[in-house]
């Protein structure tokens, strides 16, 4: 479907065009007409998809011109910034303006561009509930509400958080959830704050990301993988995402590729955020740059033509596995993810991991 025949403002249309948005992706077109119908919405959809459009472009073209605001709750500051950055975008031809707000930045900044009133805010569950405390956030005129990978808060510990935010909206707003899996805790939620009538969409299954990407695997002894990845890394000159478990590990291997004259960035949890910001954004402009990672930062990288994501270090969760696949073969495009098996434990949990998907994951040769 084209999303002229979505019914949306001329405004919006022309900033798709601009950004070469031509044909609605599932989510959007099932999202989009509720989501400008009013309704409360849950998505259950893995990364990739197109969410942020989806809900956005409804949500901008609702309070245009109108003294309403949104608040956007995501889980890390490199969501924030990437949710922040394609509101804007969508908004350009509007006189919406979007802020984000997360720690590790300078607070008193944050402040000043909320004195400006921002119609849309997005923001990290800490940082928000630091400005509500003093009194220089406030959500009377907030008519809606997103929480954003919310699965990913509640793992991280944001759910008493996200529950005092909740608190201190009004409670006639529209509400959207969306969420790659729905544990326990996630449907206690939805029943809590959305409406009886409220609509679900499960596009998790269906046409994602996964089934598009080529899966193979390299079984090699944990003493070995550098020198596997280098291999890998030499016969590709493709955009490459390397996961790796932990910060230590991520800074290690940054080390040991720049020793072998493989430049690779490198972001994790304790690098400042400008150094992350600039990381991400030269990763972005690279046609065959190499990003190592952990797995809570890069929940919130959105950058479309990663070609490769490889798992330096095995995931240890199959949701985990799927999502770090799914950074590639973004937008409708392909992609190939490789994995570094280094016992018959982990091989097996591929092997399953790729029975339940439909999915045939091959040795790389």
């Amino acid at each position: 479907m084209n999303f002229n025949e979505l019914n949306l403002d001329n405004s919006i249309q022309h900033a798709l065009h601009k950004k070469g948005f031509e044909n609605a992706s599932e989510i959007q077109i099932k999202v989009i007409p509720s989501a400008l119908e009013g309704k409360d919405i849950v998505g259950k959809s893995k990364t990739g998809t197109g969410k942020t459009a989806a809900f956005a472009i409804p949500l901008i073209q609702k309070i245009s011109g109108k003294n309403d605001s949104v608040l956007i709750v995501v889980p890390t500051r490199e969501l924030a910034l990437q949710v922040k950055e394609e509101i804007a975008s969508i908004a350009v031809n509007t006189s919406v303006m979007t802020i984000a707000v997360f720690g590790g930045q300078n607070i008193r900044k944050q402040i000043d561009l909320i004195r400006r009133k921002p119609q849309i805010i997005v923001g990290t569950p800490g940082r928000l509930l630091d400005l509500i405390s003093r009194k220089v956030l406030f959500f009377n005129k907030t008519r809606f509400l997103v929480l954003d990978e919310a699965d990913k808060m509640f793992d991280m510990g944001f759910r008493e958080d996200v529950g005092k935010i909740i608190s201190f909206l009004p409670r006639e707003k529209q509400t959207m959830l969306f969420s790659a899996t729905m544990p326990e805790e996630i449907l206690d939620l939805i029943d809590l704050h959305l409406k009886k009538d409220k609509i679900i969409f499960d596009l998790s299954a269906d046409n994602t990301p996964v089934q598009e990407v080529e899966q193979f695997y390299v079984m090699v002894d944990h003493r070995q993988k550098l020198e596997a990845l280098r291999r890998v890394l030499a016969n590709d000159d493709s955009k490459t995402l390397v996961f790796c478990r932990t910060k230590r590990a991520v800074d290690w291997l940054e080390r040991q590729l720049s020793r072998m004259r493989i430049r690779a960035l490198a972001i994790h949890g304790d690098k400042t955020q400008g150094a992350r910001n600039r990381a991400i954004e030269e990763f972005k402009r690279s046609k065959n740059g190499i990003l190592i990672a952990t797995d809570v930062v890069a929940r919130g990288i959105h950058v479309d033509d990663i070609d490769n994501v490889i798992n330096f270090d095995f995931p240890q969760e199959t949701e985990t596995y799927l999502h770090r696949i799914g950074r590639t073969a973004r937008q409708g495009r392909t992609g190939r993810a490789i994995s570094f098996c280094s016992n018959l434990m982990e091989y097996d949990v591929l092997e399953r991991i790729g029975a339940r998907n439909n999915t045939v994951i091959q040795q790389l040769q």
